[in-house]
């Protein structure tokens, strides 16, 4: 994980996200890694900190001891539902909703107090981010539910991977129609595509996301001494191109490839300063 982390900020990397026990399989708890990267590599990380399966009780306290470790940056999300995940029967209680944590963390938190008004000594002073599906296919309660999280106190958005410039673009456009200008940072999610196989498993079973034809066929078409080389190449192309659409780029290692990941990195890094 360090060494990963560590090819990641050579390539020029400005944060390292720390998922939380992806797709509900065990993992560390993510302020640990969060913090040993923070301390090791000297690149800030940004915690992953879904509400699933946490009451409001230790939702508190795990925040506060992130704070002591020195985390500051939280991405607040609901977390993969742990049915799917290697322990089904594990409890998935919701104390509170992510807009309500958002608000907790920016008005309570942030304020030197907790969630009954008592005081914590000091403030925090987290950073906080929220969820954002640009694809999804009910566009009018998502762009409603992303004002509530404004609303709330976030301070940036992290979105699902798109395949397109299109996708921000048009879901920005959406947005200003029904609230006005979107204030919002987004850091638009990258997945780099590693085989065909990968694009039409995307595309046909990961709600949200879409990956266009023209992309699937180039995939289809490189064969498959190429499919890896293709994948990162239509990454660079739409990185670069999501430039004039978005704050940022959230990428995603397909596989845990921080060699890929890092090779995205440090080309689209390099195009911009040209």
């Amino acid at each position: 994980m360090l060494a990963g982390a560590h090819t990641l900020a050579d390539a020029g990397a400005d944060a390292i996200n720390v998922a939380d026990s992806p797709m509900a399989r065990m993992r560390m708890s993510p302020w640990a890694p969060a913090s040993l990267i923070q301390e090791r590599i000297g690149v800030e990380t940004v915690l992953h900190f879904p509400i699933r399966g946490r009451n409001l009780l230790r939702i508190q306290g795990d925040l506060l001891a992130g704070h002591a470790l020195g985390i500051r940056n939280l991405f607040v999300c609901l977390g993969d539902p742990t049915r799917i995940g290697e322990y089904p029967d594990a409890t998935d209680n919701v104390d509170v909703v992510p807009t309500g944590l958002i608000a907790l963390v920016k008005q309570s938190l942030n304020q030197g107090t907790d969630q009954l008004g008592s005081s914590i000594g000091e403030p925090t002073s987290f950073v906080v981010g929220c969820a954002v599906n640009l694809g999804a296919a009910d566009v009018d309660k998502e762009c409603r539910l992303l004002k509530k999280k404004i609303d709330s106190g976030a301070d940036f958005a992290l979105s699902m991977p798109v395949f397109s410039p299109d996708v921000p673009r048009l879901f920005r456009k959406a947005y200003e129609e029904r609230h006005g200008t979107l204030p919002l940072p987004i850091l638009v999610g990258l997945l780099p595509l590693v085989t065909a196989r990968h694009g039409e498993f995307l595309h046909n079973e990961l709600p949200g996301v879409s990956v266009p034809e023209d992309v699937r066929h180039r995939m289809a078409s490189a064969g498959e001494a190429t499919e890896q080389a293709m994948g990162l190449e239509i990454a660079v192309e739409l990185g670069q191109q999501l430039r004039g659409e978005a704050a940022g780029i959230y990428l995603m290692p397909p596989f845990g490839r921080y060699d890929i990941a890092a090779e995205i990195v440090e080309t689209v890094k390099a195009s911009v300063t040209r």
